[in-house]
């Protein structure tokens, strides 16, 4: 009997309090829905026999990021694609309001922050929000986010442009430009090579004209008669400083020939 009225005043301590988790804030509802709109339950244990019959909601109010991609027309009316990141937090003391007043919350914070960025965006061009001008349509999707957050009971942190892609067109365009670069690059490389080819060929075959020409000349001056007799004035000359004939040993005519015919 000790035991069993152990067990039950234990049992009856645990029904009558309630945890909330940290990082979190509780609102208490009494038994039939009523919500209490005076009192914000804080982190920890709450004691009190009417958690007997009343219970406690609890609402993440740390803080948290939404990253989403949008797609929108730029300056230029060309579809660009832009991620945009969001740091909020539920207000810690408006929980009570948000349990009474707002269903679907994720879905109202996607929708400003969405609507933030259709009216930025459109403002500047792909390149300047990737380039120049990204902080300053930062500073514009702040201003209106921070004023309209707030309406749902939820603070605004931060906002940022965490990617903007190139548009499919520009994409396109420069994809093209790219290959008809490489295109006439590659012609224009061919067209040198074929240049400095033809200027190789023009002057192999100058240097062998050339060396026709002189080869020409030059048999045609040996074939001539006046060089033919010089030729053979070098040739009687050498065998006179050699002191022989041509024709044989000490005569004119070379050994063992007969001057007069009948004396051999």
């Amino acid at each position: 009997m000790k035991h069993l009225l152990v067990l039950l005043i234990a049992l009856f301590f645990i029904t009558s309090c309630t945890t909330v988790q940290p990082g979190h804030k509780g609102v208490k509802v009494y038994w039939g829905g009523k919500t209490e709109m005076d009192h914000i339950l804080p982190e920890g244990m709450e004691m009190g026999i009417s958690w007997l019959w009343n219970s406690c909601v609890e609402y993440d109010v740390r803080e948290k990021t939404l990253v989403e991609k949008f797609v929108f027309n730029d300056s230029r009316n060309m579809e660009t694609s832009v991620e945009i990141a969001l740091d909020y937090n539920l207000n810690p003391e408006q929980v009570n309001l948000i349990h009474t007043k707002i269903t679907d919350i994720d879905t109202k914070i996607l929708k400003t922050l969405k609507s933030a960025g259709k009216e930025v965006v459109p403002q500047y061009t792909a390149s300047e929000l990737n380039l120049k001008k990204r902080k300053e349509a930062e500073t514009a999707l702040r201003e209106i986010i921070s004023q309209e957050l707030p309406e749902f009971y939820v603070e605004f942190a931060r906002v940022q442009i965490t990617d903007v892609d190139i548009p499919k067109a520009l994409a396109r365009v420069a994809e093209e430009t790219a290959i008809q670069e490489g295109r006439n690059s590659l012609a224009a490389k061919k067209e040198l090579e074929q240049t400095n080819l033809a200027k190789a060929r023009i002057a192999e075959a100058k240097g062998k004209y050339d060396a026709a020409l002189y080869d020409a000349k030059t048999k045609d001056i040996l074939s001539s008669p006046k060089m033919l007799e010089l030729k053979k004035l070098e040739i009687e000359m050498e065998w006179a400083k050699k002191g022989v004939s041509k024709y044989g040993n000490n005569n004119v005519f070379g050994a063992n020939t007969s001057v007069l015919k009948g004396f051999n």
